[in-house]
C-alpha cells in the first residue's frame, strides 16, 4: 500500500476500512505508595465503512500493565488486562440521524465521550466524569447529529441488561443495568457548547437504582479554555453500603495556552460518593506540551483531601501518542 495511506493521529485506510489506535504510559508517584510506570492503555480501533447500514467499529486495550514498581524488578508486576471498549454497527438512516446497536460510551458529559488519554487535559481523570454512572451503554443508541450546526445533537440510549464483555470487577466502581437516557448539546459559537444529561438505571447485584442529571460547558476567553461537568443522581432502594440518598460531583477545568504547543492547567473537583460519609475534594495544577497533533507529554501535581476514592495526592506524568 502507498505511504499516503498511513498519517499520525488518524491512523491507516485501506479502502473501507480504518485501523487506528493509541498508546498512553504513566509515571505515577502517589503519595503513600511505590512509584510506577504503567502501561495505562495500548486501545486498538477498527472501523468500516461498508454500507449505509453496515459500519462496524470496534476498539479493544491492554490496560493497567505495570511496566516497573519501585523496589521491583522491571516488567515482574506487567499482567496487562484485556478489555473490549466498543463493539457496535452504525446505520446511517439519513437526516443526520444514525442508529446504533452494540456496546458503546455512555453519553453523559463530554469527557466520557471522548475518554482517550491523547485527547483528554489530564493524567488524573476527575471523578464526576465515570464514578456515577455506567460509562459503557450495551443495548440500542439513537443519535441525532444536525447536518447545518444549529440545532442540538441530540443522543438516546437504551440497556435492557447488563454490559457486553464487561470490565474486570476490578476497574469499576459498580456494574449497571437496565439503564437508559438521553444527551442534548448545542453549539456555543466556533468552539464552545452546553450539554445536558439524564438517565435512569438500576445498580446490578441488588434492588437500588437511581436517577442522574448532568451538565457540562466549556467556554473559550482568548487563551483561557473553561470546562466543567456536574452529575447528581438521586439514588432509591436498598443498599446497605449506602450513607448517602444524593451523590453528587463536579469539576472545573481552566486551561491557559502559553504558545501552540504548551498549555497550563488547573482543576478543583468535589465528588460526594454515595458509599463514603464525607465528601472527597482534589485540586491540580499542571501542564500539557504537544509537539505534534497526535502526540502529547503531561506533568501534573494533585493535593486530595476528604474522602479516600480514586484521585489520589502526588505527582503523575504521562505521554500519549494516537497512532
Amino acid at each position: 500500500a502507498a505511504g499516503a495511506d498511513y498519517q499520525l493521529g488518524q491512523g491507516y485506510t485501506a479502502g473501507a476500512v480504518n485501523v487506528a489506535g493509541y498508546a498512553n504510559v504513566v509515571a505515577d508517584a502517589a503519595r503513600g505508595a511505590p512509584a510506577r510506570l504503567m502501561l495505562d492503555d495500548l486501545s486498538l480501533f477498527v472501523n468500516g465503512r461498508v454500507s449505509q447500514y453496515l459500519n462496524p467499529f470496534f476498539e479493544v486495550e491492554l490496560s493497567e500493565g505495570t511496566l516497573w514498581r519501585q523496589g521491583r524488578r522491571p516488567l515482574a508486576d506487567l499482567s496487562p488486562r484485556f478489555v473490549v471498549e466498543r463493539l457496535y454497527n452504525d446505520s446511517d438512516l439519513g437526516a443526520g440521524f444514525t442508529f446504533r446497536a452494540g456496546k458503546m460510551l455512555t453519553p453523559v458529559g463530554e469527557w466520557n465521550m471522548i475518554h482517550a488519554a491523547p485527547l483528554v487535559w489530564n493524567v488524573s481523570k476527575p471523578m464526576t466524569t465515570y464514578r456515577g454512572f455506567n460509562r459503557y451503554t450495551s443495548g440500542l443508541g439513537l443519535n441525532y447529529l444536525p447536518p447545518d450546526g444549529h440545532l442540538p445533537e441530540l443522543y438516546l440510549y437504551w440497556q435492557p441488561n447488563g454490559e457486553l464483555i464487561p470490565k474486570p470487577a476490578q476497574m469499576v466502581v459498580r456494574e449497571y443495568v437496565h439503564a437508559g437516557g438521553v444527551h442534548a448539546s448545542w453549539p456555543i459559537g466556533l468552539n464552545d457548547k452546553i450539554g445536558v444529561s439524564l438517565q435512569r438505571a438500576r445498580v446490578r447485584g441488588g434492588d437500588e437504582a437511581q436517577t442522574l442529571l448532568g451538565l457540562n460547558a466549556s467556554k473559550t476567553l482568548g487563551n483561557l479554555q473553561l470546562e466543567t461537568e456536574a452529575t447528581y443522581a438521586r439514588l432509591s432502594g436498598s443498599n446497605p453500603a449506602r450513607l448517602r440518598e444524593r451523590e453528587w460531583g463536579a469539576y472545573l477545568l481552566g486551561a491557559y495556552a502559553v504558545s501552540d504547543r504548551l498549555t497550563l492547567l488547573a482543576r478543583h473537583e468535589h465528588f460526594a460518593d454515595r458509599g463514603a460519609a464525607r465528601g472527597s475534594a482534589n485540586s491540580l495544577l499542571g501542564l500539557a506540551y504537544r509537539p505534534d497533533p497526535a502526540l502529547v507529554w503531561k506533568l501534573e501535581y494533585v493535593h486530595s483531601r476528604g474522602a479516600a476514592l480514586d484521585v489520589k495526592s502526588g505527582v503523575f506524568g504521562s505521554f500519549s501518542v494516537l497512532f
